[in-house]
């Protein structure tokens, strides 16, 4: 398993270059952002629909463009995670819990217009650490995942002087905690600015 991500970096470096000599364009640089996470799920307690936290994102982009077509790898870290809240004999308790990923995507983008793009595509997100902020509940009766899958959405403006600003909608498909009795999943709204070399 601790081999997966080695070989799924060498296909894709073999593959970048491959492509990169026939794609019309190829642009790479780096990319920051704001991000709007939470955490979506069952059991525990439901979680509330506000109970997002802001984070960021960083990291860089490389873009092979295809004329209207183009195919986008990344790898940035990026905050995530959510704020559980309840009420509990006439007392509110919080309980943050804040997820850090290494997050790997492919997007494939298609040009509406020379300059506007819709993206969509995978994502793997390996789990770098997990502050989770307890104030009655055992931080060690159940583990955070190493792994989290995820479908991405978004819109990406190319600007003047190489300049990209994008909005991403993420989707985690798998369950970020190890227990059978809770299904809690990802949800990340990012807003980014790159600059394209």
């Amino acid at each position: 398993m601790k081999k997966l991500p080695k070989m799924i970096a060498m296909l894709f470096t073999v593959f970048l270059c491959g492509n990169a000599v026939q794609a019309q364009d190829f642009s790479f640089g780096p990319k920051v952002g704001y991000n709007n996470a939470k955490l979506a799920g069952k059991s525990w307690q439901e979680f509330h629909d506000n109970n997002s936290i802001n984070g960021f994102h960083v990291g860089a982009f490389a873009e092979i463009r295809f004329n209207k077509f183009a195919i986008q790898p990344e790898v940035y870290y990026s905050s995530a995670g959510g704020k559980w809240k309840t009420t509990f004999e006439n007392a509110t308790v919080e309980h943050d819990f804040n997820l850090n990923y290494v997050n790997v995507p492919l997007m494939l983008k298609y040009y509406i217009t020379n300059g506007i793009a819709i993206e969509a595509g995978p994502q793997a997100g390996f789990l770098t650490d997990s502050k989770v902020k307890f104030s009655d509940l055992d931080p060690d009766s159940a583990k955070f995942n190493d792994f989290d899958f995820s479908l991405n959405v978004g819109l990406s403006v190319n600007l003047p002087l190489n300049f990209m600003i994008s909005a991403r909608y993420n989707a985690g498909m798998t369950n970020v905690i190890d227990d059978p009795n809770v299904d809690w999943k990802n949800r990340v709204m990012q807003l980014s600015v790159g600059y394209r070399f």
